[in-house]
């Protein structure tokens, strides 16, 4: 694996490192660019780290490219007009990386577990990605839902397919007994009752259809008012005023973040100068010059000592002040990023009662026609009433066969009718078809809500039998007389000869060790990352325990890289056994 590095950070000159699988240490003096360098390799995982954060200050162009596997991955930035622009290929993107690929004195877990926090949950979530996979479950349980909506409405739809085959099946069998009957001398005797029982068929059949309306229109009206209370629920949770106090919190995060990137901007150039002059100074100490190099002046060798300790301490001062700043803007972006999310939340919420009242506009409409047709079959009903009474007695047929005909041209009409609503509803068969389709769907819905479940549940413990697991391991082959474990409230829990202990009485090398536990959990759980790094400098171990630290990462990493202080500049590989997993 092969990395080519140029005005990235603290890298000013361009930088080629080859590395092996296995140990690799990079040794190099105090602000020579490990830290870049290990910057740099990171933001090949993820595109959470900004072009801006990674170009010098000073620069007008860098890149960081990295050989993998016969591929070559790249980010290469140029500064034009005042503008950061960017061209990528990443090894892979996923934010996860900065808390599971690079170990050092930044790491969020480790800054966290050093101040004596023991909630881990945020930590297992992150590196879960429970969220997403809740979400995941959400949408699925949605789709099961419209789904269970569907096939009742085809089991609706099937049951009124079954009424109208029947209806017709009826009126089929009396135009087959009207027709036999105009056939018969017979029917000359039954012309006042078959006039009777052609007007009962009339009106019983209005009848009908206006039980049929007016249940459609209480249905639709159920509907209207299920839908006004879901309305109404979700405008509780996304109401204007809502809004308008996360953007007037989102406006305020943009205005410090920019004050505080242009605190930080200045900072990290003070820093540099104050750096590049101490490099000056210490080489004039070192030449034991009596000629100022800025002003020509004699001066009296002693002196340099003394200036290097004034700009040491601005400097230690400046970089305290850095690392303040730049936490600040960590805590603000986090904050921001959590109140974008709850914006596009209630964005999200807004389109749905957008979708809602449209859905209720379409059901009143609906309503109206409904409404507008069981009047107008009233009003039949009462006329055609009216009418029959009146002439009861004036009715008189003087062919038999006329009346028959006319009834049976009737059923014919009303056999159409049905039909053509058939024809429209479905037939039966082909509805249980469609309802057979629907539930193989569901059923392969549920699997996946069912097998989602049981994910989540999986990811919720996985983590802390993991951690067990590793932890009592790894404490044991560090010789550390120690035990842990995540508990149901996802608070690390450390004992001692089975007393709980506070973790910010640990030792440091006992909560560094930790947190490196909990990342390597992670890491053998969640996320495969092709590298690790970490910084030797903040590691109070001593070193037959780092050595074993090490050989463990081996075990589940292709490449470890270590970066490590020294006066010289030097890449060594190590040969090192990985230490039996656990």
């Amino acid at each position: 694996m092969k990395v080519r590095v140029y005005n990235i950070g603290g890298i000013v000159s361009p930088l080629e490192v080859e590395l092996t699988k296995g140990v690799n240490i990079y040794k190099a003096p105090n602000a020579y660019g490990k830290t870049s360098l290990a910057k740099a390799l990171v933001s090949l995982l993820t595109s959470a780290i900004k072009p801006d954060d990674l170009l010098n200050v000073f620069a007008n162009s860098g890149y960081v490219e990295l050989d993998l596997d016969g591929r070559t991955y790249y980010r290469r930035i140029k500064r034009v007009k005042n503008k950061i622009m960017e061209s990528s290929k990443l090894l892979l993107d996923d934010d996860r990386a900065l808390l599971l690929s690079y170990f050092s004195p930044e790491n969020k877990l480790l800054n966290q577990i050093m101040s004596g926090e023991e909630n881990v949950e945020w930590f297992i979530s992150a590196t879960s990605k429970i969220n997403e996979l809740k979400s995941k479950k959400e949408e699925m349980e949605t789709k099961l839902h419209n789904l269970q909506a569907e096939i009742d409405d085809l089991n609706r739809k099937h049951k009124e397919a079954i009424e109208l085959q029947t209806k017709i099946k009826q009126i089929e069998d009396e135009i087959a007994r009207l027709e036999k009957e105009k056939e018969s001398d017979k029917v000359l005797n039954k012309t006042t009752q078959t006039i009777s029982i052609t007007n009962e068929n009339k009106l019983r059949d209005i009848r009908e259809k206006i039980e049929v309306k007016k249940r459609e229109l209480e249905d639709l009206q159920n509907r209207i008012a299920r839908l006004d209370q879901e309305i109404k629920n979700k405008e509780s949770l996304a109401s204007p005023e809502i809004k308008q106090s996360y953007e007037r919190q989102l406006q305020e995060i943009n205005t410090q973040l920019q004050k505080i990137t242009s605190q930080r901007n200045e900072a990290e150039i003070e820093i540099r100068l104050l750096e590049k002059v101490l490099d000056q100074i210490r080489e004039s100490e070192k030449q034991h010059l009596t000629t100022c190099y800025v002003c020509g002046s004699h001066v009296d060798p002693s002196i340099w000592k003394v200036r290097i300790d004034v700009i040491s301490k601005e400097l230690q001062e400046k970089n305290s002040l850095y690392s303040g700043i730049k936490k600040e803007a960590d805590e603000l972006l986090s904050k921001k990023s959590e109140i974008e999310k709850k914006l596009k939340e209630l964005d999200q919420i807004s389109s749905e009662i957008s979708k809602l009242k449209m859905s209720r506009s379409e059901l009143e409409n609906r309503i109206e026609s409904v409404k507008s047709t069981i009047d107008d079959l009233e009003r039949q009903r009462r006329e055609m009433e009216e009418r029959f009474n009146r002439n009861a007695e004036l009715y008189r047929v003087y062919d038999i066969n006329d009346s028959i005909n006319k009834r049976i041209t009737e059923l014919k009409k009303k056999k159409d009718e049905y039909e053509y609503e058939l024809a429209i509803n479905g037939v039966p068969s082909t509805i249980l078809n469609k309802i057979s389709e629907k539930q193989k769907e569901l059923q392969e819905v549920q699997k996946i809500v069912d097998d989602l479940e049981k994910e989540y549940m999986r990811r919720l413990t996985i983590a802390r039998e993991e951690f067990v697991k590793i932890a009592n391991y790894l404490l044991k082959e560090l010789e550390f007389d120690l035990r842990a474990e995540i508990d149901e409230n996802d608070r690390l829990v450390v004992k001692r000869n089975d007393a709980t202990l506070e973790l910010r009485k640990l030792s440091s090398s006992e909560r560094t060790t930790l947190a490196l536990i909990l990342v390597l959990t992670a890491l053998k759980s969640y996320f495969k990352t092709p590298f690790f790094i970490v910084d030797e400098s903040f590691m109070t171990f001593d070193q037959r325990r780092f050595d074993k630290i090490v050989k463990y990462l081996n075990s589940i990493t292709d490449y470890v890289i270590i970066t490590k202080s020294d006066e010289n500049i030097e890449l060594l590989k190590e040969t090192m056994e990985p230490l039996a997993s656990s």
